[in-house]
């Protein structure tokens, strides 16, 4: 895991927080304690994810054998529809453009990296979430096959 996160990066995390903030007139951030404590929570849980998925990518590449969930591809309806993967056709292109081919290729997204593709919000990447968790959650040892 990096040391130290990236200046960029970090302007980008807060910026996409603040904007759960209201703002006066002269842009100035006028709130309660609650707010300013929820938007440092999504800071501080998106920094995370960020740090923390990137870790498990680097160190699970190794990997002798990985689910066959993972090898979804995007690009494919049918197999989508098969595995009961339900998507937005718009959603699945933003996806495929910003170069996600298979299911396993979003573990290891933030997402704050997500929600900066076009047409994916909030609910959408809280369904991508709980899609990869149900795959994940399944019977132990079904769905893995060998490299």
């Amino acid at each position: 895991m990096p040391e130290e996160l990236d200046p960029a990066v970090a302007q980008d995390l807060v910026h996409g927080v603040m904007g759960f903030l209201p703002l006066t007139r002269g842009n100035k951030v006028l709130c309660t304690k609650p707010q300013l404590q929820d938007c440092m929570l999504r800071l501080a849980r998106d920094a995370y994810a960020m740090g923390y998925l990137s870790d498990r990518k680097e160190h699970s590449s190794g990997v002798a054998a990985r689910p066959a969930w993972m090898d979804i591809r995007l690009d494919d309806p049918q197999d989508l529809v098969r595995h009961n993967v339900r998507l937005r056709p718009v959603v699945v292109r933003s996806l495929i453009d910003a170069g996600y081919r298979r299911l396993g290729d979003l573990c290891w997204v933030s997402e704050y990296e997500l929600r900066k593709l076009f047409y994916v919000g909030r609910n959408t990447t809280r369904q991508l979430r709980m899609i990869i968790r149900g795959f994940q959650a399944g019977p132990p040892g079904a769905s893995v096959r060998p490299e």
